[in-house]
């Protein structure tokens, strides 16, 4: 078995990383329903073939979630954890997320309000309450039967709003497209079993190969899948339907690759010429991909995939020369609410929103709807979703999964 030389600490690079990223995705998310905007603001079409900076998003966090593996699976070996106990471990963080993310989407679209016996505001808020009961990070000193407590009331909780949601033609809660979370959720699990598994290799080379082929093999069963024809009542098309999660999936284990190359100490050479090939070929083969690949977010296609590894880990590279080498990391405070605590700060908006909703009362003026004025309050509901993040941090309000 691999032994994982890596540090169980938190890298502030990574960190920052993570915290740009979630503030990002504030951004952009709230950019989404300002008028008038510059194309290059917005998320391309899906018959479109490209990719603006608002489809880096959501692989960025990807990327940075495998980032976190190595780390997170070293820590719990050296708790004394075996491969069975992580896989227990990951399993269950990867369902919390799907479910957090199939109970956000259907607060999207997919609902009945005027057959719901709650408002779907109050239905929401009430959700995101069960969320914080369930996943909040409770004190040390508590028993377990004191943090318990909170926990079975906030699953009681969703069980209940589960029972009440109503949706169009008379159906319940479905899956839809997983929402973001459920997305990652899925592509944490794929990723996690291979990287556990590259762990049973002899040397950390090895292990790395390992890690580096699974991505390159998810992305080739993505060509694979889209090419079969199935009737579309058949099992194999839900199969094809939830195609992306391979290269949701490929994206998390490029992330565990560099973590890898960056921090395990028994790689031997340069991290300056490692980084940098993983950049050159990462680049070379998404360009290579596009000719036979158009570049989609909305489909996950492999180029689209490959371009992003290649724009996280030009970035990472940078923030880490920034951040690490050159030890520029006064202004990295700002980002460490969100970094430690980004589960929280990505469903602040939704909080904030429904809230505002629920009053009767419109959280962004009309003024703000449309052009520059959108985009600048875009910019400033992003930064004040980060000061209360932080805030509730420091009152130790933390989601753990």
């Amino acid at each position: 078995m691999t032994q994982l030389s890596i540090a169980a600490q938190r890298v502030l690079s990574i960190d920052v990383f993570r915290g740009i990223t979630i503030l990002t995705m504030v951004f952009v998310n709230e950019l989404a329903g300002v008028q008038n905007i510059p194309t290059w603001m917005k998320h391309l079409p899906a018959d479109v073939d490209g990719m603006t900076f608002v489809d880096l998003v959501f692989p960025a966090f990807l990327f940075i979630v495998g980032m976190s593996i190595p780390f997170a699976t070293a820590a719990r070996l050296n708790k004394g954890d075996n491969l069975r106990d992580i896989f227990g471990h990951v399993l269950v963080r990867s369902l919390s997320l799907i479910v957090i993310g199939v109970f956000m989407v259907n607060t999207i679209s997919g609902y009945d309000e005027e057959a719901m016996a709650l408002p779907m505001n109050a239905w929401v808020l009430l959700m995101y309450a069960a969320v914080l009961l369930i996943w909040c990070h409770y004190p040390r000193h508590w028993s377990s039967v004191a943090s318990r407590i909170p926990k079975l009331l906030g699953a009681l909780l969703l069980l209940t709003l589960w029972y009440l949601y109503e949706g169009n033609n008379g159906q319940g809660m479905t899956t839809q497209w997983w929402g973001i979370l459920g997305l990652i959720g899925w592509a944490y699990l794929m990723a996690s079993v291979v990287y556990l598994l590259s762990l049973n290799t002899s040397r950390a080379a090895a292990h790395l190969a390992f890690i580096v082929s699974g991505a390159l093999i998810l992305f080739a069963l993505f060509f694979a899948i889209e090419n079969i024809h199935a009737d579309a009542n058949s099992v194999f098309a839900v199969v094809q339907e939830n195609n992306r999660n391979n290269t949701h999936a490929a994206i998390v284990l490029a992330g565990a690759a560099l973590s890898t190359l960056f921090y395990n100490t028994q790689l031997s050479g340069s991290k300056t010429l490692s980084a940098s090939l993983f950049v050159l070929l990462s680049g070379v083969l998404a360009l290579q991909v596009w000719q036979v690949s158009p570049i989609s977010k909305i489909w996950a296609t492999p180029s689209w995939g490959l371009f992003s590894v290649f724009f996280c880990s030009l970035i990472f590279c940078f923030t880490y020369w920034l951040v690490d080498v050159r030890g520029h990391n006064r202004w990295c405070q700002f980002f460490a609410p969100a970094a430690a605590n980004p589960l929280l700060v990505y469903i602040l908006p939704y909080i904030v929103i429904a809230a505002f909703g629920l009053m009767g009362i419109a959280y962004r003026p009309v003024l703000f709807d449309s052009g520059t004025a959108g985009i600048l309050w875009s910019v400033g509901f992003a930064l004040v979703i980060m000061w209360i993040g932080a805030f509730l941090s420091r009152l130790g309000v933390k989601l753990k999964l």
